[in-house]
């Protein structure tokens, strides 16, 4: 397979390095110029194209690809180039530029002409890649019109990679998409002002979303003790230690277990308490086989913002003065308390009372604070 030990060294080096990109987007960025330099060429990109919406993503390019490649090639070149179109036509399998395109196409592309003679790209060999899902990889590698042509060793060492960019450009599209679901649901969670944690059977923190670790750096109930998730009150940790370890129990698929229960964090008389529930997690297997049963224990701490003003004008057309009314009310105040709150008279809260009621098309005052707790404006409470 491989021609020399040094090859073989330098081969599976490179390989490795694949695999690290695949686990982490940044690491993609050096890998062009590092392929780049295993055939002894000036230039490489490594590109997704999605055949069912259109467009390509650049998973790395070397630094000698201008940035008009960038922003021009999906709109404008994408067509002309007959590398990449005979490379999309025969997947999987290295092909030298020779082989595939004419000396007509160098002389008059304003592919060639305005992008690769910026490059220096002139000689070429590459391949389309079969990712799966409408998706089609590209590997394309350079040498300049004063270098030399690619050869058969050159061919036969990049039939050699090619399974493993495959495997390596699929596993970084799943990994980011999962990224991004984990991502969009943590983000969902810190808008709704809960913060999660996932713990193990004795207590101890796997992972806390930013408003976790918010509640943990307040002064207050909720602490982490030697890694473990508890609270100053004895007798709640003890009951959320066994929340936990029942909740953990029937993710294992042990009996007994609970599907979810709730508890509350006193904070003293003059502070709300926290809320609290604890459910069973079983995250998705692992590359073993094996299971990890887990807890989730989602906490809301009632006294953080609760709603968006600048929503609320949004939403209801309402003025800032109205909208901060409607805010103060959806926090449970009384309309005495909302006069004194934002420094108004009883009359002038009235009148905006009674103007937030034909905007919204509610009648009541808990009909008024119904709609507006369940609004999207709690979605962005942290900008008020």
């Amino acid at each position: 397979m491989f021609a020399d030990d040094r090859e073989q060294s330098q081969m599976l080096e490179f390989i490795g390095q694949l695999y690290d990109a695949a686990a982490d987007p940044a690491a993609w960025s050096p890998m062009a110029g590092r392929m780049a330099a295993l055939f002894g060429a000036e230039s490489c990109l490594l590109q997704v194209a999605d055949l069912r919406a259109g467009g390509t993503e650049f998973l790395a390019v070397t630094d000698n690809i201008p940035a008009s490649f960038w922003s021009g090639y999906a709109e404008r070149y994408y067509r002309d180039d007959q590398w990449a179109q005979a490379a999309f036509r025969n997947r999987d399998r290295a092909l030298l530029g020779e082989n595939i395109v004419s000396d007509d196409w160098y002389k008059n592309s304003e592919f060639v002409n305005e992008l690769c003679v910026t490059a220096r790209a002139h000689y070429f060999i590459g391949a389309g890649l079969s990712l799966g899902d409408e998706r089609v990889g590209l590997v394309g590698i350079h040498r300049p019109r004063d270098g030399s042509a690619f050869g058969q060793d050159d061919r036969r060492r990049l039939d050699i990679l090619l399974p493993h960019v495959a495997r390596a450009s699929e596993l970084s599209f799943r990994l980011g998409r999962a990224l991004l679901g984990h991502q969009a649901s943590l983000e969902g969670l810190d808008r709704t002002g809960t913060a999660v944690f996932v713990v193990d059977r004795g207590s101890r923190i796997v992972f806390a979303s930013r408003l976790a670790e918010v509640l943990l750096a307040q002064a207050g109930p909720l602490r982490a003790a030697g890694g473990r998730l508890t609270c100053d009150n004895t007798r709640a940790a003890a009951e959320l230690a066994r929340l936990i370890q029942s909740a953990v129990d029937l993710a294992a698929g042990q009996s007994g277990g609970h599907p979810g229960r709730g508890l509350a964090f006193d904070r003293g008389a003059a502070r709300l308490p926290l809320t609290v529930l604890v459910t069973p997690f079983r995250p998705a297997r692992s590359g073993f086989g094996a299971t990890r049963p887990a807890a989730l224990v989602f906490i809301k701490d009632p006294e953080l913002p609760n709603l968006s003003t600048r929503l609320l004008r949004d939403l209801f057309g309402l003025t800032p003065a109205q909208a901060a009314v409607a805010r103060t009310l959806a926090a449970g105040r009384s309309l005495s308390d909302v006069a004194g709150v934002l420094g108004i008279s009883q009359h002038t809260a009235r009148d905006h009372l009674k103007t937030i009621f034909e905007k919204t098309r509610t009648t009541r005052q808990p009909q008024l604070v119904a709609l507006l707790v369940r609004s999207v404006a709690g979605l962005d409470a942290a900008n008020p």
